[in-house]
């Protein structure tokens, strides 16, 4: 049988996490609730954990879906993930379509650590007993279901933006999202936008990572039926001193793999940062080699892009985000940002 990816997360190493970012935490004697949106529907299904960054095995004593239909693992209800490892389960019967939301519940009777998480999931979790809610997303790192690929599947790569910090939790708002929309509202049968953002993530160094260039294979070539790759990346290199040569010849050299995986990349230009309140992307020069970044990008003839700094530009000062488009930090977007993200894309590259 041929499992197909209804679900993607590109989770991170939390003890990497910068401190302006929510934090990570451990679970004792408690169920961790969480929520995924299905890409792609089914009949069965499989759930993929995660202790990728983990220094000691990761013991789940109960998994269980959509109200409390089991996930075995290797035949038992039992998880215990070695460190560096995914585990992926046996398969599950359970009839789903493409937008349904997956509740996944996983019981914890000793400890488990974070192991591998999104700090910003816009989407929220919970912890019984006790109804603790939190913003990030615990272990999950796929779904995959029995259904067949039969139209695009188109991969978002890139850092907090693709992500979607800014974006209104729990509503489905961040870029990736608004382009499924698109492409389903277009007639385009089948189609499936997966979001490998990860914030604070960068193309070359250390912040909050595997950095772009680390986990692409990982993330966007470890999707066997990808078709298209939306790569946007370079904003946070910029902020933590990269030159716009090196950060074009890193986003190159991913459409380069890309294309030679068999898919075609589309390269995402910087978008805007001038009215920051972070105090990082305010260095002399960024604004300098951010438009460096993107005038070689937009320059290039070999690979189609999306002009996303274009789109997100202030018609008075295209250095900064317009009030309507900006979450309230003069980086992040927000919801009718992210929708105008997406409405950058041409379909017509996507079918």
């Amino acid at each position: 049988m041929t499992w197909t990816t209804a679900f993607l997360a590109a989770l991170g190493d939390p003890d990497g996490t910068p401190p302006f970012m929510p934090q990570p935490r451990s679970f004792s004697a408690q169920t961790v609730r969480q929520a995924v949106r299905l890409r792609r529907g089914g009949r069965s299904l499989r759930l993929t954990l995660s202790n990728e960054f983990g220094r000691t095995p990761l013991v789940i004593d109960e998994v269980t879906v959509a109200g409390g239909v089991p996930v075995p693992y290797r035949g038992g209800t039992r998880w215990e993930i070695p460190p560096g490892e995914t585990a992926t389960s046996d398969p599950v019967p359970l009839d789903t379509s493409a937008g349904d939301e997956l509740q996944v519940r996983c019981f914890v009777a000793g400890r488990a650590e974070p192991a591998a998480y999104l700090h910003s999931a816009q989407r929220t979790g919970e912890i019984l007993p006790g109804a603790e809610r939190f913003p990030s997303l615990y272990w999950i790192n796929r779904v995959h279901t029995d259904a067949p690929a039969t139209g695009p599947v188109v991969v978002a790569l890139g850092d907090s933006i693709t992500r979607g910090d800014g974006t209104s939790a729990d509503r489905d708002q961040r870029y990736p999202d608004h382009l499924q929309r698109r492409l389903l509202s277009a007639g385009i049968e089948g189609a499936v936008v997966l979001n490998a953002g990860i914030g604070g993530n960068r193309l070359l160094g250390p912040l909050f990572g595997p950095t772009m260039t680390e986990r692409f294979t990982r993330d966007v070539l470890g999707v066997p039926e990808v078709t298209h790759v939306l790569i946007m990346g370079g904003l946070n290199d910029l902020a933590m001193g990269s030159t716009a040569g090196d950060i074009t010849a890193a986003l190159f050299a991913l459409a380069r793999r890309t294309q030679e995986h068999g898919a075609q990349p589309i390269l995402g230009t910087i978008t805007p940062v001038g009215g920051s309140t972070y105090e990082m992307f305010q260095a002399d020069g960024l604004e300098g080699e951010r438009r460096a970044v993107n005038q070689a990008v937009t320059g290039q003839r070999d690979w189609p892009v999306a002009d996303f700094a274009a789109a997100l530009a202030d018609q008075d000062d295209p250095t900064r985000l317009p009030a309507a488009f900006d979450s309230g930090d003069g980086v992040h977007p927000g919801d009718a940002g992210a929708r105008a993200l997406a409405e950058t894309v041409d379909l017509d590259l996507l079918k």
